[in-house]
């Protein structure tokens, strides 16, 4: 029978059988070599419902493909595993729904306190001579990320920061150890035994390129504010590998900066990217 015949047998549009032929699900008994004209037969009627319920439950081309020949037992089977596939997922999409206001809020939360601790001024933390700028330098740096922060939606994680001035004492690991035994992470820049982070900044670039990079710092004690050194660090370091493209808001990668006191008295950096 013509394609026209076949599909009213089916109940479909031609358009929908010659997509079936066009990847290879259905293709027509014959071809007519001068018309080009497709034609079926009365069987293949059965094999149009297997295709159509089966694309209409969820299943790939490439898992229709692989049912066509299968017998009714295990097609149900199929059925069944797609039916709990697509109810945990739907279980998980309801989860985020339950869980959307409030993975907002947080979102929301984070960016404030990035920006309260981040970018803020410490009236007694003097960033000259860690730094080598001028408190006028480090104004323009905060204003540019305030801008930046103004003008940008971030998604939780964008940036991450830990600020352990104890040294995480209490942890069984310090933080900056488990992210350099992570074997997610990898280590591209490391300095050691510096006296002022200047001597460290700049020797090192950051690529553009939406992977997810982790500073990590173990300092001296006799560092003046532990917390002020690392908003000003991750200030100057995004100011110095970003700044061009604050103004336009396109980078889109994920900075963290981790700093703990030191266990030999000397200072140390690490840069990582995760692969």
């Amino acid at each position: 029978m013509t394609i026209k015949e076949f599909s009213r047998l089916c109940g479909c549009n031609p358009q929908t059988l010659r997509y079936y032929d066009h990847v290879d699900l259905l293709k027509p008994v014959k071809v007519d070599s001068w018309t080009g004209y497709r034609y079926y037969n009365e069987d293949q009627a059965v094999q149009y419902v297997k295709i159509k319920n089966l694309q209409l439950a969820g299943f790939s081309i490439d898992e229709i493909k692989g049912l066509l020949d299968a017998d009714n037992e295990t097609v149900f089977q199929a059925f069944s595993e797609k039916i709990a596939e697509q109810e945990d997922r739907l279980r998980k999409t309801r989860e985020i729904q339950r869980s959307y206001l409030s993975e907002v809020q947080r979102m929301k939360e984070k960016v404030k306190e990035f920006r309260e601790t981040v970018l803020s001024l410490t009236e007694d933390y003097d960033p000259t001579e860690e730094f080598g700028i001028s408190a006028d330098e480090y104004r323009e740096i905060v204003d540019s990320l305030t801008n930046y922060l103004d003008t940008h939606e971030f998604t939780e994680g964008d940036f991450d920061y830990d600020l352990s001035p104890d040294g995480d004492a209490a942890r069984e690991e310090p933080e900056y150890l488990h992210v350099l035994n992570n074997p997610d992470y990898r280590v591209i820049y490391e300095q050691h035994g510096w006296e002022h982070v200047r001597e460290v900044m700049g020797k090192f670039t950051i690529p553009d390129d939406g992977k997810e990079y982790m500073l990590l710092f173990t300092i001296s004690k006799d560092k003046e504010n532990q917390t002020a050194f690392a908003n000003t660090a991750l200030a100057v370091l995004l100011a110095h590998h970003v700044t061009s493209r604050l103004e336009t808001c396109k980078t889109s990668q994920k900075l963290g900066c981790n700093v703990t006191v030191s266990e030999d008295g000397k200072n140390h950096f690490w840069l990582l990217v995760s692969d």
